[in-house]
């Protein structure tokens, strides 16, 4: 899957059940995410999710160095 041209790295993401959503890239990222009340979605959900959150949704990774579609930015999904 590729998120505005970049490749999504991970096979799950994190989502607040609002607007944040973060790609889980290990089993580390999830544990923490979990630890923080996140709930865990397979990334075949993403796209779905993103169109359902309110319109401050935003994309990154868990580490925060990616940053797949920033804040109220559009977000093209490419299913690959």
């Amino acid at each position: 899957m590729k998120v505005n041209g970049m490749t999504v790295i991970g096979n799950k993401f994190a989502y607040d059940g609002c607007h944040k959503i973060y790609v889980i890239e290990s089993a580390q990222d999830e544990k923490e995410a979990l630890h923080y009340g996140y709930k865990i979605y397979p990334i075949e959900r993403l796209e779905n999710i993103y169109i359902m959150s309110c319109p401050l949704r935003f994309i990154e990774n868990w580490k925060l160095d990616k940053v797949y579609a920033a804040q109220c930015e559009e977000a093209i999904f490419c299913v690959s």
